[in-house]
């Protein structure tokens, strides 16, 4: 599937003009960021406007120059929020759109939203704390639309809201500092809009741009050691990244943020086969990760002692203490107490997007030594997402329905960790047996689940509100996200392939040599088949892979 460069519905500048703006914006943010202290302490970055154009690309975040800009006198304190003003002429009426974000907001954390609920909520309606940016409450609005489930409004409003959220995004980038949340979380409700409408290219831009807000403002080395260490003395001078004086609330959803991004890029790059936005990897210490795992955001409860960042949970008192190279301890199987959902999900992320840039450096012509490092590296990382697997508790023991989905989700991301680390060497002579049944073994434990948690009767309990919704609504939103749709593609093509071999084995008389018969591979490709087709219908990318898998799967199984 090919990346497309559609032009909006509303009268105004192309699609690549857009694009090129926001880039321009994107880089010269990201330019005002690295100036030193002082110098950004003495004037103000003042919201700009593109005065030339180039190619339109992908934001190479880390080439020098930046466009020739124009500054416009506006302020941005001047764009009125849609919350505190008359709806336009074509908008929405705001009790019916308040209505739609409520209902947005039940499932928000789904799409990547990873601010806190009810404090966001509360202030988008004016009743406590600053108001939020305009281009965070437009993507919300947009989310709110896109999943109304109306038809008319869809198509009388989307392409509205989506032009005014990409026409306030550009603003949110140039007074980031502001509040730098907020502006990261509007692109990575933009960007999780574009991928599930197809539109790749957006949507990576836009991923980009929340890497970008991260890591510019230092999100990755939150409660770093070395620079808690730096600050005493011990080590080299480094920033501080967080004030004694912060609000630990404040400090949870700024850790969100990250492991949110990162995992968002992990998946989507992976999945494109396109290289990653961070290279989280390095021992170098300005890229290095060392915030500290997320925790459950539902499950903890602030309580006032700063400067720690402390946490009461359902297991008793949780500390966020300093930490050091979390990504690199975790790679290296260094024991842990990062058990939350959200962490979980983190790690998973990183297994799956280990795995597929680990097998990408594999060639049949390496030689003796680089064949060595490649499958010491290979049976590390093998051994590391078994044992991950190991401690991973049940979705069917969970006892909500978005834990329950979560839950799969991280199952779901680590064995398909395994497929891509067995795929390359399931047609190798000598390896092609312990590969291909490794690849089913993953293949068929991500089914065994998907089984378990789709019952016909499915009611959904809704965790923060306790309003129960009939089956169609909540498993739609369930498993449209990016990660699930990419999983059951890669789930479904294990399974036609070795179908392939089977009939192609029994075409030459050979003796079948595999793990599963014929009925039960077709079993399994229709079980994944049966529920992409149940959402296919409300997400325009599930629906393309479905017709993917369903042209492959006629291809083999209507073959003697």
């Amino acid at each position: 599937m090919g990346f497309q460069d559609c032009e909006y519905v509303e009268e105004g500048p192309t699609k690549t003009e857009q694009l090129e703006e926001q880039i321009a914006v994107l880089e010269a943010r990201i330019e005002e960021l690295e100036k030193p202290r002082e110098l950004r302490a003495s004037g103000t970055f003042q919201s700009p406007v593109v005065g030339g154009r180039r190619a339109a690309s992908l934001p190479a975040l880390s080439r020098g120059g930046s466009p020739r800009l124009v500054y416009s006198t506006l302020s941005y304190s001047e764009i009125p929020s849609p919350t505190t003003m008359p709806t336009v002429s074509g908008g929405i009426p705001l009790p019916e759109l308040e209505s739609l974000v409520h209902n947005f907001l039940q499932h928000c954390t789904l799409f990547g939203f990873f601010l806190h609920i009810r404090n966001f909520a509360e202030a988008a309606l004016g009743r406590s704390g600053p108001r939020p940016l305009p281009a965070l409450l437009h993507a919300v609005h947009l989310w709110a639309i896109h999943l109304s489930g109306n038809e008319e409004l869809v198509a009388n409003y989307e392409a509205q809201y989506l032009s005014r959220t990409l026409r306030s995004a550009v603003g949110a980038l140039s007074t980031a500092s502001n509040n730098i949340l907020h502006a990261i979380q509007a692109e990575v409700l933009i960007s999780q809009y574009f991928f599930r409408t197809t539109r790749f290219l957006e949507g990576k831009y836009h991923l980009s741009a929340a890497v970008s807000l991260v890591l510019s403002s230092g999100l990755h080395r939150l409660r770093s050691a070395e620079v808690a260490a730096g600050n005493r003395g011990f080590l080299s001078a480094a920033p501080q990244t967080r004030s004694p004086t912060v609000d630990p609330l404040d400090d949870m959803e700024r850790v969100a943020a990250f492991w949110t991004v990162l995992t968002m890029n992990n998946c989507w790059t992976t999945a494109d086969g396109s290289p990653s936005n961070l290279a989280y990897t390095s021992s170098g210490s300005d890229a290095r990760i060392d915030t500290p795992w997320p925790v459950d955001p539902v499950k903890a409860i602030k309580v006032s002692m700063p400067p720690s960042l402390i946490y009461l949970q359902n297991s008793g008192v949780v500390e966020l203490e300093l930490s050091f190279g979390t990504v690199n301890a975790f790679l290296a199987n260094v024991p842990d107490t990062a058990t939350s959902i959200p962490a979980l999900h983190s790690k998973s992320a990183i297994l799956f997007e280990r795995a597929s840039r680990l097998v990408d450096t594999y060639r049949p012509d390496l030689n003796p030594s680089q064949l060595a490092e490649f499958y010491d590296s290979f049976n590390s990382l093998e051994a590391l997402i078994h044992g991950f697997l190991s401690k991973l508790p049940e979705p069917n023991s969970t006892t909500t329905m978005h834990t329950a989905r979560e839950v799969f989700l991280i199952h779901s991301l680590s064995r398909v960790a395994l497929i891509q680390l067995h795929n390359p060497f399931v047609d190798v002579a000598g390896n092609s047996h312990i590969a291909r049944r490794q690849a089913l073994d993953a293949a068929r434990g991500i089914v065994a689940i998907l089984t378990l948690i789709l019952p016909n009767d499915f009611v959904f309990v809704d965790p923060i509100t306790g309003v129960s919704f009939p089956t169609s609504a909540p498993l739609v939103q369930l498993f449209t996200s990016l990660s699930f749709q990419t999983l059951f593609m890669a789930t479904a093509q294990v399974f036609i392939g070795e179908l392939d071999r089977y009939r192609r084995s029994q075409a030459v008389g050979q003796v079948w040599d595999g793990d599963m018969d014929e009925q039960h591979l077709m079993d399994a490709v229709e079980i994944v088949l049966a529920t992409m087709n149940i959402f296919a219908p409300t997400c325009r990318l599930m629906n393309s892979q479905l017709q993917i898998m369903h042209r492959a799967y006629h291809s083999v199984s209507s073959r003697p």
